[in-house]
């Protein structure tokens, strides 16, 4: 009888394996994001990425289906119910920011501070001071003019860009050796981040006109002049990555959208 017992048991526990908790670090956050924006977009259905998240990341179905809806209704701006953890609203936070610009974000956290609300009204909820204080730090972030910032911040950057490849290389290369590797963060129109002007043109020198990746040369010459590649950060800022010549790799613009958006892009970050 007891063998009976047992054997039912385990058939149970295996059927309800795939709704077993797993947590939910940078990996699983970023892919639920990919995916939940294939939904969201209409290319796939919510089934197929939870397939997608169960296989290639072991994230259960409880989880993907949380994460999933819970994207959606931030880009909307409405209350969601489930919670997620810190880190995965962060990094929803910066990628919707960054992917779907400003107004988008506010959605975000217009949705987040409804959840809060929501949850801390239920008999047995609690407060979320987490998700509060998370909320409050980017709408610090946003400035008062959202529309016009980047593209004069744009505009800045590539003038630092072009001065610093016009320096000669010893004067960039100690600029390097004593450069923060962290980036200071700020959100423009979109989630933004300072990146250093010399790891750009340093990277670019090394590269001297051939992409890192397919190994051809560049497709154009710069009105300014010089081969036309674009610095790509291995490990994105948005995921922790530095803002170094290591974590830098100097791609031809079809590399480079496959390095964002092509199916291989895992082998970008493996070249590391």
């Amino acid at each position: 009888m007891l063998d009976i017992v047992s054997k039912k048991a385990s058939v149970r526990r295996s059927l309800e394996g795939n709704n077993v908790a797993r947590t939910i670090g940078t990996s699983e956050a970023l892919a639920a994001y990919k995916q939940a924006v294939r939904v969201w977009e209409g290319e796939i259905s919510e089934a197929q990425a939870r397939k997608i998240l169960a296989k290639e990341f072991e994230v259960n179905n409880a989880s993907a289906s949380d994460m999933i809806r819970n994207l959606a209704q931030m880009l909307k701006g409405e209350l969601y119910h489930r919670t997620l953890n810190l880190l995965t609203t962060r990094i929803f936070f910066d990628q919707i920011g960054s992917e779907f610009g400003v107004s988008f974000l506010l959605n975000a956290i217009k949705s987040t501070k409804a959840h809060i609300d929501y949850y801390e009204a239920l008999e047995n909820g609690g407060n979320r001071p987490g998700l509060k204080a998370l909320c409050a730090e980017y709408e610090r972030l946003l400035p008062e003019s959202v529309y016009s910032a980047e593209d004069l911040f744009s505009q800045s950057f590539q003038k630092r860009v072009d001065a610093s490849f016009q320096d000669i290389p010893e004067a960039r290369q100690n600029r390097l050796k004593n450069a923060s590797s962290v980036p200071m963060r700020r959100i423009v129109k979109t989630v933004a981040y300072s990146r250093n002007p010399d790891v750009v043109a340093e990277r670019l020198y090394q590269a001297n006109g051939t992409c890192d990746h397919c190994k051809k040369r560049a497709p154009f010459t710069r009105i300014s002049g010089g081969a036309y590649l674009e610095v790509h950060h291995i490990i994105p800022l948005s995921e922790g990555g530095m803002d170094v010549l290591e974590n830098a790799a100097a791609l031809c613009p079809n590399c480079h959208r496959e390095a964002h958006f092509g199916i291989h892009w895992k082998a970008f970050r493996e070249q590391t």
